[in-house]
């Protein structure tokens, strides 16, 4: 594996949509992010220095380093893990009754009346966090309406399920990003 360093043009486009989606930029000082074959890990400082020093041998023979948190292509994707690790600022989050909750982990969408609430700053085609009643995060979804209507919607799909907890059971579809 050769995990190296993000050059600072694909470092700006991952950290732009981060930080749009997140609203941070703190974590760059706290973490080191690395690319390879297209795809972003997030490692600790003392985790990046590590590698950095090791021998070539040892190097060529590491499998991963850190949590895998995207790919790069002709935008960043967070992966369901990547996503849950970031998604610690109320934002871009919508909020499901349990009924709802069980159904979005078996892979439906949302219907707009499974909604208890959201955090008030979705667009129409946003990318969402969908959460259980207590903020867990379940998995990513595209929201269909903003959040003004969101809720207002009756029996129509107000949150498509892009990918949850659940897909890793049912597809063994690992590390995919959304």
């Amino acid at each position: 594996m050769n995990l190296r360093k993000l050059d600072s043009k694909k470092k700006k486009k991952i950290f732009y949509d981060a930080a749009r989606f997140f609203g941070f930029k703190s974590l760059l000082k706290v973490y080191d992010f690395r690319l390879e074959n297209g795809k972003v890990f997030m490692l600790s400082m003392q985790l990046g220095v590590a590698v950095d020093e090791m021998p070539e041998k040892l190097k060529e023979r590491l499998v991963f380093a850190g949590i895998k948190v995207g790919e790069v292509g002709r935008k960043f994707r967070f992966t369901l893990e990547g996503s849950f690790f970031l998604a610690r600022k109320e934002r871009k989050k919508v909020y499901v009754n349990e009924m709802a909750e069980k159904l979005f982990l078996y892979g439906r969408d949302v219907f707009s009346s499974s909604i208890i609430k959201d955090s008030g700053d979705i667009m129409e085609n946003d990318t969402v966090f969908v959460c259980n009643v207590w903020g867990d995060i379940l998995g990513i979804g595209k929201a269909r309406y903003a959040s003004e209507v969101i809720e207002k919607k009756g029996e129509k799909i107000a949150v498509e399920n892009l990918v949850d907890r659940g897909e890793y059971l049912r597809k063994k579809k690992l590390y995919s990003a959304f």
